[in-house]
């Protein structure tokens, strides 16, 4: 069984100053990753990378075995259908409801009739507990249920690989908890891979997976802070005594 992500030597500079220098790592099927590290030091650019949202300037990505830099357009419009993606600030559309928000995948690349679209988002929001918010939208919901609606949207395709960008910035704990239980209910029940980029210690700490901190460009074990910059010690430290 091929690896869910393949992710090797990508390099990528802003203005010229290097952000990302050679990183490289695996996600296994069905398996959880999570990357964190101080603010800006590149994190969202490098899971848009690893989406496809951004080109880097050397390196490879691989979805599922595929290498995504050797498809046509039109093949990696149709590999991204095998991936999600949940925006940190969760991008769901403010004019549609979250019904509607869950169903716009299926509605843009399946050929299915509005009953087969009602019957997957009804079964879906209700295992995420999206009940009685069907008709609501995304302004009149909890930070809880954008971000499970998010969540649905991402994963309504069956995707391979599940993308997040700080599910639970934010939010309280008790709340970053039940996104947690979510995410590992998607995990185990699916077998969906997970790749989350987070600050969030309660995720981190959940997620029960392993912890890399970008820094300075590489990727760490969180357990290793000797080859971390003097300025991501605080870092290695907070994770070491957490997890």
């Amino acid at each position: 069984m091929s690896d869910a992500l393949q992710v090797k030597d990508i390099r990528f500079s802003y203005a010229g100053t290097p952000v990302l220098k050679g990183i490289s790592f695996t996600v296994p099927a069905g398996g959880r990753f999570a990357i964190t590290g101080r603010s800006g030091c590149g994190k969202s650019t490098l899971l848009e990378i690893c989406s496809s949202q951004r080109t880097p300037e050397s390196g490879m990505v691989a979805w599922d075995g595929e290498g995504i830099s050797e498809l046509s357009h039109n093949g990696l419009v149709r590999a991204r259908t095998r991936i999600g993606f949940v925006f940190q600030k969760h991008a769901l559309i403010h004019n549609f409801t979250i019904y509607d928000n869950v169903a716009l995948p299926l509605r843009y690349h399946r050929d299915l009739s509005e009953h087969e679209v009602r019957a997957s988002v009804k079964a879906l929001m209700d295992e995420l507990g999206l009940f009685n918010v069907d008709k609501k939208f995304p302004n009149e919901c909890t930070a809880a249920q954008a971000c499970c609606a998010a969540i649905a949207r991402a994963v309504v395709m069956s995707p391979v690989l599940l993308f997040l960008d700080e599910p639970a910035a934010g939010v309280d704990p008790v709340t970053a908890r039940g996104i947690t239980n979510v995410l590992m209910e998607m995990n185990a029940t699916r077998g969906i891979a997970i790749v989350m980029v987070s600050n969030t210690i309660e995720i981190l700490k959940s997620m029960a997976c392993p912890v890399s901190v970008l820094d300075d460009g590489k990727l760490y074990d969180y357990r290793d802070p000797a080859r971390g910059s003097h300025g991501a010690v605080d870092i290695f430290s907070a994770l070491r005594d957490a997890l």
